[in-house]
């Protein structure tokens, strides 16, 4: 398992996970676990030293005691239901939201499949106690930083 240089506790809200690349997406007992070819670490993160948000490397969410309220593969107009094990690969997360809740966090997320799946796109609705983030370093300026730069 690759060891991450850092590692935070409930610091999704510090992400931007739009466009990025999940590899794996993975139950393991009540661990939901999201491997990620790269992380859109904002300023706000408490591991993001620099005034912008960075890109990182490979990096991974786990959400801890997670229960899926719901997980639907969808083709078309047709939908099915994800399995209880979670196994799923290859897809771009388009949305990903967090909200504070019950104690806890409930999160959203929208996926578009790239490759020769069974399906066009994934979409979740989780619960969970907690999660940590990780990631090693961070690289390039995010594209959205200069995307907004250009704008005004």
């Amino acid at each position: 398992m690759t060891q991450f240089k850092y590692v935070s506790r409930n610091t999704i809200e510090h992400l931007s996970l739009h466009d990025c690349g999940c590899s794996a997406m993975h139950l393991d007992g009540d661990e939901l676990t999201f491997e990620l070819e790269w992380l859109e670490v904002l300023a706000t993160h408490p591991d993001n030293p620099f005034s912008q948000a960075h890109q990182s490397g490979e990096g991974r969410i786990v959400l801890h005691c997670a229960h899926i309220e719901r997980g639907e593969f969808v083709k078309g107009d047709k939908s099915a239901p994800i399995g209880e094990t979670a196994q799923v690969k290859d897809f771009e997360i388009l949305d990903f939201d967090e909200e504070r809740k019950d104690g806890g966090f409930e999160l959203s997320f929208f996926g578009v499949f790239s490759g020769a799946e069974d399906a066009d796109f994934i979409e979740m609705k989780i619960r969970c106690s907690s999660s940590a983030v990780m990631f090693s370093e961070l690289g390039e300026v995010s594209w959205f930083e200069d995307f907004h730069k250009q704008e005004g």
